[in-house]
């Protein structure tokens, strides 16, 4: 009888120990997953937190620390027509361009047709910019005498070479009626650097006769009578207004009578007659005067 009631008492005892096993389990998690000693009833269970809260820093930190993989962009295409041709293994970076064709004919490109550009070396080998002179202007000659060029047309009008219309007899009571479109034509045939001194025919026929022309006229310097004056095509002011004159749109006069000067204006215009010379005057190839007029007499204003 005692050897029954001791395996009961052992059963029992099992039982138990099986029953509280759970919850002894309960409360070790329970402290174990507390943040301190005190950890509450309650704090054995909360919930697992989501997989993808574990997992989003990990993404984002790597995400953050992995560098951007930017697509290398292609090179902008250059026009066919001024691109060299290049290479199917040659890379963008390796492209060069020439100079544009400067003179000349060089052999044409086979690739494209277009004729590649020669290398130009404007320093030289002394290093500095040499500019070539600039070609002399090409003269006309005409030797033909002032006789063979007139036709007259009536007693007072003559035409000389075709071109121009000369009124007037030539003389100091009817002189010559002149245009300086006759004066200024004399620009293609004379030039002292190219050692060419003759005036066309025609105006070496005014050479020596009394002629009239009108004109802007002006003195040297500022003075209240003048005996010598400049007669030009253009107004000029002798300084800075106006186009300054050459030696074909200009005569220099020698008044017979000095010319009051007092009360007038810079802008000076009349008409003058007097005795026509047509005679190069150069010095060191440059042409300094080719027309004067003496014994001038102011006409009219």
């Amino acid at each position: 009888m005692r050897v029954f009631w001791g395996c009961l008492a052992i059963l029992v005892a099992f039982g138990l120990w099986f029953m509280v096993q759970p919850g002894l389990g309960g409360a070790r998690s329970g402290v174990n997953g507390g943040s301190g000693m005190d950890a509450g009833p309650g704090a054995g269970t909360e919930p697992p937190p989501d997989a993808s809260d574990l997992t989003a820093p990990a993404a984002r930190s790597a995400a953050e620390t992995t560098p951007l993989s930017i697509p290398a962009s292609k090179p902008p295409k250059l026009p066919s027509d001024s691109a060299p041709p290049v290479a199917a293994s040659a890379s963008p970076t390796a492209i060069t361009t020439k100079p544009p064709i400067a003179s000349g004919q060089p052999e044409a490109n086979a690739t494209q047709g277009t004729p590649p550009a020669p290398e130009i070396d404007l320093l030289g080998e002394s290093g500095v910019v040499v500019i070539p002179a600039a070609a002399p202007r090409v003269l006309r000659t005409d030797d033909r005498r002032p006789s063979d060029i007139v036709r007259r047309i009536d007693e007072r009008t003559l035409e000389l070479d075709g071109r121009f219309r000369l009124v007037g007899n030539g003389s100091d009571a009817d002189p010559y009626l002149i245009t300086w479109e006759m004066l200024t034509s004399a620009s293609e045939y004379v030039d002292p650097a190219q050692n060419a001194r003759t005036p066309p025919p025609w105006v070496r026929l005014l050479d020596g006769t009394y002629v009239e022309i009108s004109g802007y006229y002006s003195t040297a310097v500022r003075m209240a009578l003048a005996k010598n004056l400049l007669l030009t095509l253009n107004r000029w002011d002798g300084c800075c207004i106006g186009v300054p004159p050459t030696a074909f749109d200009a005569i220099d006069i020698t008044m017979r009578d000095p010319l009051p000067m007092r009360g007038l204006h810079l802008t000076r215009f009349g008409t003058f007659k007097g005795l026509f010379r047509a005679e190069c005057l150069d010095a060191a190839g440059f042409l300094i005067g080719l027309y004067r007029l003496e014994d001038a007499t102011f006409e009219t204003k």
